[in-house]
């Protein structure tokens, strides 16, 4: 009797501790902070994973959403080009194999989707971080200047994984990023006649001392 309850104590701690050394991973944007300048085109993010847990996971298929509230900038296009970051499904890609675009919508709100083509998954090791694919957005000629704010939408059913057999990988963080808007770099026409007057001088000042 002893010797089954405490076989029964050993099962149980097993899979409580088993469930505390459960997954952990993070949609994020990367860089965490954009610039870009009043009528911009083509400008990017790219929408990352990270396994922040203990052990290794597989990774079959994927959702995210992405959306601005400022109507001044529009999220035109995903695609596999990402940057710090491997696309996760590189040379995997059912969407690339298909020649299918990685998303699926557009505008203040962008959804993406990618799975393995062969369906047997890509692993990521505990604190390793992969692409989800890179964000492309415009920014109107007219629009106002300031931080905004990049976030997740649309909860788990927008914002999910899931393993070779189908089954569900929690997101269990999301991390916003910023869209920072300037104004045009270019000079007004008073600051430009000025550095042309100054380059000026400096012409004159060297053919003399020559």
């Amino acid at each position: 009797m002893k010797r089954t309850f405490g076989i029964f104590i050993a099962a149980y701690a097993a899979v409580l501790f088993g469930s505390f050394a459960r997954a952990s991973t993070t949609y994020s944007i990367q860089p965490p902070t954009v610039g870009a300048t009043r009528g911009d085109v083509g400008d990017a993010f790219d929408v990352v994973l990270t396994n922040n847990g203990p052990s290794s996971i597989s990774v079959a298929g994927f959702f995210f959403e992405v959306s601005v509230t400022d109507p001044d900038i529009t999220l035109t296009g995903a695609d596999f080009s990402t940057g710090a970051f491997t696309y996760i499904f590189a040379g995997d890609s059912f969407d690339q194999s298909n020649s299918l675009p990685l998303n699926f919508t557009s505008g203040q709100t962008l959804d993406g989707s990618d799975s393995t083509n062969d369906g047997a998954g890509i692993t990521l090791t505990s604190g390793e971080s992969l692409a989800l694919g890179r964000v492309l957005f415009n920014i109107s000629p007219t629009a106002a200047t300031g931080p905004f704010t990049v976030s997740f939408t649309g909860g788990t059913d927008s914002n999910n994984l899931s393993n070779p057999a189908g089954g569900p990988v929690s997101v269990d963080n999301f991390t916003s990023g910023t869209i920072t808007i300037t104004s045009s770099t270019v000079p007004e026409p008073a600051s430009l006649f000025l550095v042309l007057g100054g380059m000026a001088a400096l012409v004159v000042r060297r053919r003399r001392l020559s």
